[in-house]
């Protein structure tokens, strides 16, 4: 609900959110509880403290077991070389929650996680990437040159991590739907309202039937969307399988957020296309929605996995 609120009026600021969930959900899961104590409670202090998950290689995106940053252990710790892309709050965030590989080939088994903070050397922010969308969520290039981590930073036990980047995900693609649904309620509110100040041929546009139905339609998918990520929300919370409801909140809600952002545009015409109007910079947002999370094509695939 907090999700759908901050992204009806800035998804950039939802996904800065989002990305303190992700790297934080490992060390809820997995964590110790000093690794709680350490980096968890400065996230709920009144100073402002951001998180980043760092996983996506300029490489590998979806295939999580090829990633080929590389953690070589070493006496008391572990020396870890490689590079991460579109991580958000990348080379801003206090920590990061990195997942990299013990060995290539054994790949799901052999990715471990690790808690890198700020302060290690080694850690060099690269290019700050430029996107269409969620301009507001600083994404960047994560390059790591032979960085030393304690022991006391790797999260869960040896060959764990897998499993635990799935639950993250699954939880993290419920937020990414809750995300959408704020994203094409905002654009059907301006839309909406746009449509009965609006006045074209006497009357205002949303006297037309074409139009009217047009934001009934959306109504309904936008409504249908949000009770999908409740109910993996709902799941989550009773700590029951939701998999594939997570999944198909993701696909309900960025196929809502395009359609939505997208139809508020026609019914707005020229102005909807303005720079300065709300519209065209929700429908740049939304855009990136079927990306994040895995795309859409993979949530099918775990979808027809779980039939």
């Amino acid at each position: 609900m907090l999700l759908e609120e901050l992204a009806a009026t800035c998804a950039g600021v939802a996904a800065v959110v989002t990305a303190n969930i992700h790297a934080v959900s490992p060390i809820i899961l997995a964590g110790t509880k000093q690794q709680k104590k350490i980096f968890l409670s400065p996230l709920s202090s009144t100073k402002p403290h951001l998180a980043a998950l760092a996983l996506t290689e300029p490489k590998v995106g979806s295939d999580i077991a090829s990633i080929s940053t590389l953690a070589v252990k070493k006496e008391g710790g572990w020396s870890i070389s490689g590079s991460k892309d579109f991580v958000i709050n990348g080379g801003v965030a206090s920590f990061t929650t990195l997942f990299a590989t013990i060995d290539p080939e054994k790949r799901r088994s052999g990715i471990m996680s690790f808690i890198l903070p700020a302060n290690l050397s080694g850690i060099k922010k690269g290019t700050v990437r430029r996107k269409l969308g969620i301009r507001y969520a600083h994404t960047a290039q994560l390059i790591l040159d032979q960085v030393a981590v304690p022991d006391e930073m790797v999260i869960g036990k040896r060959g764990s991590a897998y499993l635990l980047l799935m639950e993250t995900f699954d939880r993290g693609r419920a937020l990414a739907g809750a995300v959408s649904v704020g994203l094409a309620r905002a654009a059907y509110e301006y839309a909406l309202n746009y449509s009965k100040k609006r006045r074209q041929f006497g009357k205002p546009l949303f006297a037309q039937q074409s139009i009217a139905f047009n934001l009934a339609d959306l109504l309904v998918k936008i409504e249908a969307a949000r009770l999908l990520v409740w109910k993996a929300c709902w799941l989550i919370d009773q700590e029951m399988d939701y998999t594939m409801p997570s999944s198909m909140a993701k696909v309900a809600g960025s196929f809502i957020a395009q359609e939505a952002t997208a139809a508020a545009m026609d019914i707005c015409g020229g102005r909807g296309y303005l720079k300065g109007c709300p519209v065209e910079k929700y429908l740049r947002d939304a855009r990136v929605m079927s990306l994040i999370e895995g795309t859409n094509n993979i949530q099918k695939a775990v979808i027809a996995s779980q039939i």
